[in-house]
């Protein structure tokens, strides 16, 4: 029986490759459940079915090629109870709106004359400064030339500069009044769902660079999702909020730039954190601008902080992880998911982490240390290793699997949509339990 069942194995024909048509039909299907949530099981559905028939690897490939967009400008949609009235104010489009729980958020994208929505593009993120509340969008629009002006003269022409009003409303002192920082930065993974939605980007290149309340706002989204950055530039930023998370950044090349005199954040704070970042090996470029105080030649460096970053994209696959969590509002740290805590904090900013995880491949073994994780979720490549192997993972020195784990295309795209990721989304997903 056994001789039989190898011969029909090896008789089998091996599945071809998805075709190009089969292709655009899902990059355009995927395009449309990220934009609605109500598409999604639907295009589940169509990844199983292309699954059956294609060899996983063709299908990973039309995944990482990202969603398929119509060409021409991004349309106005109807959000919630409101329609936008998108208008363009220079370069500068103002009025995208988008939904995170019961709350509606807006932001604005400068374009350049050279986007086409075939070619992904880098993405600049201004988080948006607790200062534009209650300005028009006109006035808020006029925000974008000093982050324009950086990427450009970084060499990133090419860049979407994106600027959120999400702080201004639920930051510190915001309109709807200050949340939890774990809050702020989920909504965050939100807008970058409903961006990318509408235009091409490249999730390997995507920057967040801030001075001052948004510099803190560069190294928190850092902290809260290290796995989607390319990097972040802080500029003139306290960073007490990073010292107990120097975990996060493990992965994530920081430019920091602060002035030797600065009156406002005390220069004190960023020497010390980017020296233990240093001293870590952690990726940390850490520049002091002597006499500088707190703006002129010190926010003038943002160009250069941008050009260092963009000369190296994002690694959505390294083989060592690291995170500190508060909560699990943000938890993904790569190709790892933590699904439960054994306790949430707080999820504020000057809090303790409750939970930390470092776990590396090597061959084709996982391992895994962890403390106040309950539950994980593992979601692996090829990028990683051999997913046609056996697969070994030890957690907390205890083996908690040994064999294969399936792989599915499907998964991936659940994640990839969960995420907003399609490139850092893994087909062979493994749910754990910590080990007792």
């Amino acid at each position: 029986m056994l001789l039989a069942l190898a011969f029909a194995l090896l008789q089998s024909p091996a599945k071809p490759p998805v075709p190009a048509a089969e292709v655009a039909k899902f990059r355009t299907a995927f395009a449309e459940a990220l934009s609605d949530d109500s598409k999604a099981a639907k295009l589940v559905a169509q990844a199983k079915a292309l699954e059956g028939k294609y060899v996983l690897a063709s299908l990973v490939d039309a995944l990482r090629a990202g969603p398929k967009l119509p060409s021409g400008d991004p349309k106005p949609r109807a959000v919630g109870k409101q329609k936008e009235k998108l208008e363009k104010i220079g370069d500068v489009t103002v009025g995208f709106l988008f939904e995170s729980g019961k709350d509606t958020y807006g932001y604005l994208v400068s374009v350049p004359k050279s986007y086409d929505p075939s070619k992904p593009a880098p993405i600049v993120l201004d988080p948006g400064h607790g200062t534009g509340a209650g300005k028009s969008l006109a006035e808020k629009a006029d925000f974008t030339p000093y982050f324009r002006g950086g990427a450009d003269d970084a060499g990133l022409e090419e860049a979407l500069v994106v600027r959120t009003e999400i702080i201004e409303q639920i930051g510190a002192d915001g309109l709807k009044g200050a949340r939890p920082e774990d809050e702020v930065a989920a909504v965050f993974d939100d807008f970058f769902r409903d961006l990318l939605s509408r235009f091409a980007v490249d999730p390997d290149r995507i920057y967040v660079a801030g001075i001052s309340q948004t510099g803190f706002w560069a190294w928190y989204l850092g902290r809260a999702r290290p796995d989607r950055f390319a990097g972040i530039a802080p500029i003139a930023s306290v960073t007490w909020q990073v010292d107990q998370y120097l975990d996060c950044y493990a992965n994530l090349p920081a430019y920091v730039v602060h002035g030797e005199n600065d009156p406002i954040c005390k220069v004190a704070m960023p020497r010390r954190t980017t020296k233990m970042l240093a001293d870590l090996g952690f990726p940390v470029t850490y520049v002091e601008i002597p006499g500088g105080e707190h703006g002129g030649p010190v926010f003038g460096r943002l160009s250069e902080a941008l050009g260092s970053l963009a000369k190296r994209p994002r690694d959505p696959w390294p083989k060592r992880v690291r995170r500190a969590l508060s909560t699990t509002k943000a938890p993904h740290a790569y190709w790892i998911e933590v699904t439960k805590l054994e306790k949430e904090g707080d999820g504020k900013a000057g809090s303790a982490p409750v939970a930390t995880i470092d776990a590396t491949v090597e061959g084709q073994t996982v391992t895994i240390t962890s403390r106040g994780i309950a539950a994980i979720e593992l979601a692996l490549a090829s990028d990683l290793l051999d997913l046609a192997q056996p697969v070994e993972v030890a957690w907390n020195g205890k083996k908690v699997h040994s064999g294969p784990i399936a792989a599915s295309f499907a998964g991936a795209v659940e994640l990839a949509l969960a995420k907003a990721d399609w490139r850092g989304a893994g087909p062979a997903r493994l749910a754990l339990q910590a080990p007792r």
